[in-house]
């Protein structure tokens, strides 16, 4: 790992909270792999292997609906750690990754057999994976959520909010939140369910409303707080 990318890992709230002597035996298992823009890291069915997270760039987490159309289920940002856990030999990987649009991106991999050394004699490690397993089990319940919305308008401001989150840095006015993941209008109707022209009707709108803005192939929310309370409050 380079510099930038050992410090997204070890910046990252969850890996930071753990014990030093534990931070220092899952860096020194990891394996660093780089993806090229589109290569699948895994796919549905595969074994489990190892535990993933990503170190730069950023993942697409997606599944192959019967009517073969393809949903998102999320983007990964560096820092964050994604999959499935490898605690046994009979898991599968239960949906696609992919490395996203970026010219490389950076994936460090604890495999299954140093991750079992490590907690043997770390069994501590236990309770923060349940912990992270959890916040993943939040992640997916507010998915099936926000797909039950009635409007797509509704989706729409919940996962601009949530990419505000994961993906937001400060923009040129230090009010705005620049959301640093570049999204297609079919990446973001993969997102929410729905049309191309059914999002590109909504984004005008919030366009118009003065909610966010476009700057090149990014979108800034120029009012963080109003995108906040629509998320919540639109019905």
């Amino acid at each position: 790992m380079n510099s930038e990318e050992r410090e997204a890992i070890c910046d990252s709230r969850w890996f930071s909270e753990l014990s030093p002597v534990l931070r220092h035996d899952l860096l020194r298992s990891m394996i660093v792999k780089p993806w090229a823009a589109g290569e699948a890291i895994f796919v549905r069915g595969q074994s489990v292997g190892s535990w993933l997270a990503c170190a730069s760039g950023t993942v697409r987490l997606s599944q192959e609906l019967d009517s073969g159309r393809h949903m998102t289920l999320g983007y990964i940002p560096a820092g964050h750690w994604f999959g499935e856990i490898p605690l046994s030999r009979e898991q599968r990987r239960g949906c696609d990754a992919y490395a996203h649009r970026e010219t490389r991106t950076t994936i460090v991999e604890v495999p299954r057999a140093k991750l079992q050394r490590i907690l043997a004699e770390h069994p501590g490690l236990y309770e923060p994976i349940l912990d992270l397993q959890a916040v993943q089990t939040r992640q997916l319940l507010a998915l099936i959520e926000n797909l039950n919305a009635p409007s797509v308008r509704t989706r729409l401001m919940r996962h601009l909010a949530q990419l505000m989150h994961k993906h937001g840095a400060n923009g040129t006015d230090s009010s705005e939140v620049r959301l640093n993941i570049h999204l297609k209008q079919g990446e973001l109707a993969q997102l929410l369910g729905c049309s191309r022209q059914c999002v590109n009707q909504q984004l005008q709108d919030i366009l118009r409303a003065n909610v966010i803005r476009q700057d090149g192939q990014f979108l800034v929310v120029t009012d963080p707080q109003r995108l906040l309370r629509l998320a919540s409050t639109s019905p």
